[in-house]
């Protein structure tokens, strides 16, 4: 019987083990390959959050111009190394080793909350991490940047560990120390989460929130003003003035910062702009499972077969917790009750919001819902196995998500090679290139993996010839001219360098070409 507990203690430690190494070598190593200016939000937020001043303002610098404010995010994980290695590659990778501890231990102790034994929770967080690698929109969203997708999730799964811990069922649901800590602890948690605003709003409140609410209302086992649900009701109202309060403060203290993209979730569009194509969100979603595909690709490549697999992959994240839904009477564990119905309350109000307002179901924004999707059918499965009734359909999810995990290696494995940036930041270093510009892709990804050595500031070009700041994620003050620096430049695309021939081109004191479609531009003075 020993040999047996040994053998299973280490299958689920190994499983672990290759999910967190999975992800700490694609932070450290196969991330760089595909690292653009998408990747470096949550470093840029944290630099400025270092250059605020008083109080408050440390929080935010008041003159950057952000895409979205997340005090309670990541650039708090990353804001020490920042400090300690400046804006460069290894305080980013610092940062995001530290994301992935937290999340993998929010990750086991849900599962142990779920009752699943020690083991099957180890299994269970292994293979969710690694069905956050099978393509650039999962990596960049859980492993690039730490914004309202991925803290949502984090944020959902932390609650749903503290609030399995207090008992709905007691008479006086105050009267017990432990319940009045881990509400305590509850309150201030959505506190510091609604801090974020109305993103985590939606991508962690209602779903939450709402299902607390709902399993207690669909069990019609219990008379509806029952304590049980009454005890469930203080708790969210308790923990939602809590929130409430967070959020106001936040709303307060960011009074002056300009955001860019986070407008997108609030704005209602006109009824003709209204989307409800529902062909193009599983299109979607497949995209995010199997990745896009540039060209046509043979089926019988090995290409081919990954793309498809991950394909049905992605219909079975689709599919499965629906399924898992139509078991719910037969699921005794709150937590997973809970758990999925906080992915359905995700999935209708996500949805919902994207066809009114402008953020729109593009691939990445729908990680989120994959990700939560996807701890579903990992849940459903182990939940399944320990069925004895119904293990053998538990097997045959496994199977699948055991490939699906095996793909997810695949991909991060396949990324080889030099990314274009980082050896744009070492031509320009050589020619003693140090401040600068380009467009917004080719800027602020050369400035992180050049470790700030290299200044590169976004502009925006257009079709007559004019270059124009982007003032996205940067602060006007770094378009100045910087005193002692006599040569600065701008990194033009073939198309931008011919636009601009006639125009800026011609008081350039050196063009060097860079690759066939790159030049880098060279002034004897600050172009703006």
């Amino acid at each position: 019987m020993s040999k047996v507990i040994d053998r299973k203690r280490i299958a689920s430690l190994t499983v672990f083990v290759v999910g967190i190494l999975s992800v700490v070598y694609y932070i450290a190593f196969g991330e760089k390959v595909e690292f653009d200016s998408d990747f470096t939000d949550t470093i840029l937020w944290a630099e400025a959050m270092l250059t605020g001043n008083g109080l408050f303002d440390k929080l935010f610098d008041k003159t950057m111009a952000y895409a979205y404010t997340l005090p309670f995010g990541g650039s708090l994980l990353m804001a020490p190394f920042v400090a300690v290695f400046g804006v460069g590659y290894k305080a980013h990778a610092l940062g995001f080793v530290l994301f992935l501890a937290i999340l993998a231990f929010s990750l086991y102790k849900l599962f142990r909350a779920m009752e699943f034994s020690d083991n099957m929770s180890l299994i269970c967080t292994g293979i969710v991490l690694l069905l956050s690698l099978p393509t650039k929109n999962t990596r960049m969203i859980m492993w690039g940047h730490i914004i309202h997708y991925s803290l949502g999730l984090l944020f959902v799964i932390i609650a749903l560990s503290v609030y399995s811990k207090i008992s709905i069922d007691s008479e006086h649901l105050f009267s017990e120390k432990k319940n009045i800590v881990w509400i305590a602890v509850l309150s201030i948690l959505t506190m510091l989460f609604l801090s974020n605003g109305l993103t985590i709003v939606l991508f962690f409140a209602i779903p939450f929130f709402g299902a607390t609410i709902v399993e207690r209302f669909i069990d019609t086992g219990d008379e509806l003003f029952c304590k049980r649900n009454i005890n469930t009701l203080i708790i969210a109202i308790v923990s939602m003035i809590a929130g409430m309060a967070g959020f106001v403060i936040s709303k307060i203290l960011q009074r002056g910062v300009n955001t860019v993209y986070d407008d997108m979730f609030k704005e209602i569009q006109s009824w003709q702009n209204w989307v409800w194509d529902f062909e193009d969100r599983i299109r979607c979603m497949l995209v995010v499972c199997a990745g896009g595909l540039s060209s046509d690709i043979a089926m019988e490549s090995f290409t081919g077969i990954k793309v498809l697999y991950m394909a049905l992959f992605g219909f079975a994240v689709m599919i499965v917790p629906f399924i898992a839904l139509a078991s719910y009477k037969k699921i005794q564990n709150r937590v997973i009750r809970l758990f999925i119905i906080s992915y359905i309350i995700l999935l209708s109000s996500t949805l919902f919001i994207y066809d009114f307002s402008m953020a729109r179901g593009t691939a990445h924004r729908m990680v989120g819902i994959y990700m939560t999707a996807a701890i579903v059918v990992v849940t459903y499965t182990a939940w399944l196995i320990k069925n004895k009734e119904l293990s053998r359909f538990g097997l045959l999810l496994s199977v699948i998500l055991i490939g699906a995990a095996g793909c997810s290696i695949l991909s991060v494995a396949a990324l080889r090679g030099e990314n274009r940036f980082e050896n744009l930041a070492k031509v320009l270093e050589e020619n003693d290139l140090h401040y600068g510009y380009a467009e917004y892709w080719s800027a602020q990804v050369t400035t992180v993996l050049s470790d700030a050595k290299i200044q590169v500031c976004p502009i925006d070009v257009s079709e007559e010839g004019e270059i124009s700041k982007r003032l996205y994620n940067i602060r006007p003050q770094q378009f100045d001219s910087k005193e002692g620096v006599d040569r600065y430049f701008v990194f033009l695309s073939a198309w931008e360098y011919e636009t601009l021939s006639d125009s800026i081109v011609k008081d350039a004191v050196d063009v060097i070409e860079f690759d066939n479609d790159g030049y880098i531009v060279v002034f004897d003075h600050n172009i703006f």
